[in-house]
């Protein structure tokens, strides 16, 4: 997949992720530099947030906008994940008020190369595309938008549209354990 930094085309590396299918499990790096992993079957509905640095304009007011959005939300993850330095984005999250959203960093870029977001080129090479996903407890995809061009922010209406209706759908069991009622 390619999108456009400032306008210039640059590669993502990866695999591309569809709607409907299930999300990757993916290790990250918590805040305490702990490990952890993201995606698959979860408890609650997960929201990614992939950022490409939270030192730009853009980035840090869509991780304020959205901290703000999902506050309400029931049930909800909400995982910011950037390859920012650890120090940088601990200050991030006090000064900024991050409270209804974890931040954590995809110091491998594991998290980038599962969820076919890491740019492989350009001034922004080894960061992460904008881009969010929102995956059902059942670790589907049920939603996601990958930014065509880095410095345009997500369509956050739509996002959080995706992650309502969710919220409000019966449980249907995940297609795995059908085949034992055939």
């Amino acid at each position: 997949m390619q999108i456009t930094v400032h306008g210039t085309p640059v590669e993502l590396s990866g695999k591309e992720l569809l709607v409907g299918k299930e999300a990757p499990a993916a290790r990250i790096t918590k805040l305490d530099n702990s490990k952890n992993v993201i995606g698959m079957i979860a408890p609650n509905i997960q929201l990614l947030i992939a950022i490409p640095s939270l030192k730009t304009e853009v980035c840090s007011l869509g991780a304020k906008k959205f901290n703000e959005m999902v506050k309400e939300i029931r049930k909800l993850s909400t995982i910011m994940i950037t390859t920012d330095d650890l120090e940088f984005v601990k200050n991030f999250q006090e000064s900024e008020c991050i409270d209804s959203a974890e931040i954590v960093i995809d110091e491998e870029r594991h998290f980038a190369n599962k969820f076919g977001v890491l740019i492989s080129d350009g001034k922004l090479k080894n960061r992460l595309a904008r881009a969010v996903f929102v995956i059902d407890k059942e670790g589907v995809i049920a939603y996601k938008e990958i930014v065509s061009e880095v410095v345009d922010e997500v369509n956050y209406e739509a996002c959080i549209e995706a992650i309502k209706q969710l919220a409000s759908e019966k449980k249907k069991g995940h297609t795995h354990e059908n085949w034992m009622s055939v």
